[in-house]
């Protein structure tokens, strides 16, 4: 038992480590630009939209909590914490997203071609975009 206990302490300092080593090198990378990142909205609980949702009123859609909010404040402060410079930000038509990105990085454009094909709804749109 106490040699499974030191291994066990062992594994978590070399994995903590190791995770460190990443996040810094990775922060590197990332604030010496031409980079692509992708994040998905801040937390919006629940999943999916209403079956009634439009696109342009975002009372019929899943939108971010306080807790969502607080999240996308946080990631902003991460890129300019860590002198990550943002060239273009671009978000979903999606309330939720739209907003993360709002509340994150401030200046944003929306682009059709990073909305959701989750719901049957859009669906369609997607088939046709796809036989062009």
């Amino acid at each position: 038992m106490k040699f499974l206990r030191f291994f066990l302490i062992i594994f978590i300092s070399l994995i903590s480590s190791v995770k460190a080593d990443f996040n810094k090198k990775l922060f590197y990378q990332l604030g010496e630009g031409g980079k692509l990142i992708f994040i998905r909205h801040a937390y919006a609980p629940g999943s999916g939209d209403p079956d009634n949702f439009n696109l342009n009123d975002c009372s019929t859609q899943r939108n971010l909590s306080d807790d969502g909010r607080i999240q996308a404040e946080y990631i902003g402060e991460l890129f300019r914490n860590k002198k990550i410079k943002i060239e273009k930000v671009l978000s979903s038509e999606w309330c939720r997203c739209k907003e993360t990105a709002k509340i994150a990085f401030k200046n944003f454009s929306t682009n059709s071609f990073l909305n959701s094909f989750y719901s049957y709804k859009f669906r369609k749109i997607r088939a046709n975009k796809l036989m062009l």
